[in-house]
């Protein structure tokens, strides 16, 4: 059972919905649920109802994702779905290691992809002050004066040579009056955006009806406000991040990278004297190629991004970021004695030295499960391999007392996406 506030991942919109919100619109959506290979599928969701009051615990694995849940809701691990109650720090959960483009997609025109990625980032848009964008990019300020275009808005520019920023005033092509206001004040007003502060702006439910190229294009925009890309010549590795104030920010930048394979870390910065920071951390070689390769930066940062780029292809990859869990070895042992090999002869088939019983105390990448797989020939050890599952760690199970908790029904496959984490409808 899990709180009214946890969001649903949909499979129709893209969105998230919350337990509550679909409580009370008695919608039955499709959401994204696994299937019995572990494969995302889209499947209704035909029922949400409460479940009383109940103590519920806060999970937090090491990506940085949180979900509330009861003791006896379940959790996908490798050796199937345990209550959270039976669970420990150190397990690992089925989390999406990516999403599918929603069944029914809606583009928007490029300029507004464009000028929404830039006014989440860099714009103002609070009441009784001019709509605004800042940066010392000039690359961005033209993307933004070209975008503005689209609304009829001439972008007017000032130099702030103190402060080492330019900022452009977007204002209205016409004279205010009542009933009549700035276009992107209208606009960013339907999306739900104006007048939020920098700590309370998040991605509106639009952005994830995108298809996936329009997705890129918004998070290649975004990335250039408050992201960051840099090779590390000291430790020959890039680093990948993107920073905001807002939880909720960084969550729906998460979700929007795995509809493109990206999987993000989450964690929080603390400074004395400010309000804390959230970091978005991509991690991995293979990882870091595919968001600098399909995703890139705009502006004077998709120069670094370059760089970047040009230094991780030729790098052996590291496989540890990808792993599945170690238990699957039992699985393997149980097959070499139904087939009555030796674990030398498998060894050796695997093309590796036997080392005795260390061979089984390493979580194996997908790509080594996938050459067990392919020497056993057995279909069950190649789904772990090929499947559509991140397995994330468990770091902290916290008991937050009692609340009023509600549950949802996905006939068949009986699991869905709550706060990016895959859990069972108990």
């Amino acid at each position: 059972c899990l709180p009214a506030s946890t969001r649903i991942l949909r499979a129709d919109t893209g969105a998230e919905s919350t337990l509550g919100e679909l409580l009370a619109s008695g919608e039955q959506p499709l959401v994204w649920s696994l299937d019995e290979r572990m494969r995302m599928v889209a499947r209704p969701m035909v029922k949400v109802f409460p479940s009383g009051r109940k103590e519920v615990f806060r999970l937090r694995l090491a990506s940085g994702r949180e979900v509330e849940a009861t003791g006896n809701h379940p959790f996908l691990t490798v050796d199937g779905w345990i209550p959270l109650d039976r669970l420990t720090v150190g397990d690992r959960l089925a989390t999406p290691r990516s999403v599918p483009e929603p069944v029914h997609t809606e583009r928007m025109a490029d300029a507004e992809v464009v000028l929404l990625a830039h006014m989440i980032g860099d714009g103002s848009c609070v009441r009784r002050q001019p709509v605004r964008y800042a940066s010392i990019d000039e690359q961005n300020l033209a993307a933004v004066s070209e975008a503005a275009e689209h609304f009829g808005v001439t972008a007017v520019r000032d130099d702030y040579a103190a402060a080492r920023v330019t900022t452009l005033r977007l204002p209205a092509p016409y004279r205010l009056s009542r009933g009549k206001r700035n276009p992107i004040a209208a606009w960013l007003d339907e999306l739900g955006l104006f007048g939020l502060r920098s700590h309370e702006k998040f991605i509106p439910r639009r952005v994830f009806a995108l298809p996936n190229d329009q997705v890129a294009l918004f998070l290649r925009h975004l990335w250039a406000t408050d992201g960051s890309v840099r090779w590390d010549s000291t430790y020959r590795q890039a680093r990948v991040y993107y920073t905001s104030t807002s939880r909720r920010l960084i969550d729906d930048v998460a979700q929007l990278l795995l509809r493109l394979g990206v999987h993000g870390r989450i964690r929080r910065v603390t400074k004395p004297g400010y309000r804390d920071a959230w970091h978005l951390t991509i991690d991995g070689a293979d990882n870091q190629t595919v968001f600098l390769r399909d995703v890139g930066v705009h502006g004077a940062r998709g120069d670094a991004a370059q760089v970047a780029l040009a230094e991780l292809e030729p790098l052996v990859r590291n496989t540890n970021v990808d792993t599945v869990p170690n238990e699957v070895w039992n699985q393997v042992r149980h097959l070499l004695a139904t087939k009555n090999i030796t674990h030398r002869e498998f060894s050796a088939a695997m093309g590796s030295r036997f080392c005795g019983s260390t061979m089984w105390k390493r979580s194996p990448s997908r790509s080594r499960l996938a050459r067990v797989a392919a020497v056993l020939d057995d279909a069950d050890i190649e789904m772990y391999a090929t499947n559509d599952v991140f397995w994330d760690k468990i770091v902290e199970i916290t008991s937050l007392g009692e609340q009023d908790v509600y549950d949802g029904t996905v006939p068949g496959t009986h699991n869905f996406v709550a706060q990016s984490i895959s859990v069972h409808n108990s």
